[in-house]
């Protein structure tokens, strides 16, 4: 046993296979799951929801911006994923493995948590859950060790490198302003366009994630003059939020997915912009209507 064969190669897969396979399948998806895109997007709504507004979206802005990253360095780093045989979940190859997704963007959405929040048990929670996502791929057979520690250490620099640019704007994002937010949504789209211009139209990764900047960035605009929903309430209402928002948010992604499929360009990019929104603007706007009454 070699250090590099333990971070680059199928060692340790068949160690923790070894030792907790099959018995164990369940347990392990399910911790992976918490390193989910759909996951940590619904806990980036409920800060959003229930918390507080300008944690909610810079947390947003920021996992989101990592996640374009993450689908560029899978696309130029041309690491593939451990042979199919052992994959327990996700048997099909199809896209490199470099850096892993779910490592990188657990790592950035608990390093920013600790960071913008500053509560002792913050860090200390947000490590114990990222190692446990990374192993959990590992003992999956979906990625080598070296590209889960990779996904670490890229999660944790776009957690530190967003918090340094935040605190050099010119503007507080809690006071939202017209010409910066635009802007901000119509950038937010220029990497699609790389995207197609290195010939990952087929991907259509960076489809979602573009839509979904688009429409949170714009949404954000529209709730802050229209809605202006507050997040000082009492813990019956966050309940309440969080019921309402996510059956809410749920009941557009099964019409959206209905009418507009994912798998199309430009349906998946509409189906984002609406998933955006509907965080963002349209769910806010129902809480109000809910508590008013």
């Amino acid at each position: 046993m070699s250090l590099t064969g333990l971070l680059f190669g199928t060692e340790l897969i068949e160690i923790l296979q070894g030792l907790f396979a099959p018995q164990f399948d369940s347990i392990f998806e399910s911790i992976s799951l918490l390193g989910s895109d759909a996951v940590l997007v619904a806990l980036s709504s409920m800060i959003y929801w229930c918390l507080d507004k300008r944690r909610g979206r810079t947390v947003t802005y920021v996992l989101f911006m990592g996640a374009y990253l993450n689908f560029f360095l899978k696309f130029l780093v041309p690491w593939p994923r451990p042979p199919v045989e052992y994959h327990i979940v996700e048997k099909s190859e199809i896209q490199h493995g470099f850096p892993s997704g779910h490592a990188q963007d657990s790592a950035t959405f608990w390093s920013w948590i600790g960071l913008d929040f500053r509560k002792r048990i913050l860090p200390i929670l947000g490590m114990v859950i990222v190692v446990a996502v990374g192993l959990s791929r590992i003992y999956l057979g979906v990625h080598y060790p070296g590209q889960v520690i990779g996904g670490w250490i890229i999660g944790v620099a776009v957690a530190g490198l967003g918090m340094v640019f935040l605190r050099r704007l010119p503007f507080r994002m809690n006071e939202m302003q017209a010409i910066p937010q635009v802007s901000f949504a119509f950038v937010a789209l220029v990497p699609i366009l790389v995207a197609i211009g290195l010939g990952a139209a087929g991907e259509v990764n960076p489809i979602h994630i573009g839509g979904y900047l688009f429409g949170f960035s714009l949404g954000a605009l529209a709730e802050d003059r229209y809605v202006r929903f507050k997040t000082e309430i009492t813990s019956a209402k966050r309940i309440l939020r969080v019921v309402v928002g996510s059956a809410t948010t749920g009941f557009f992604v099964l019409v959206l997915d209905s009418i507009l499929p994912e798998t199309g360009m430009i349906t998946g990019f509409i189906n984002a912009v609406m998933r955006g929104l509907t965080v963002v603007v349209i769910a806010p706007a129902i809480f109000k209507v809910i508590e008013r009454g």
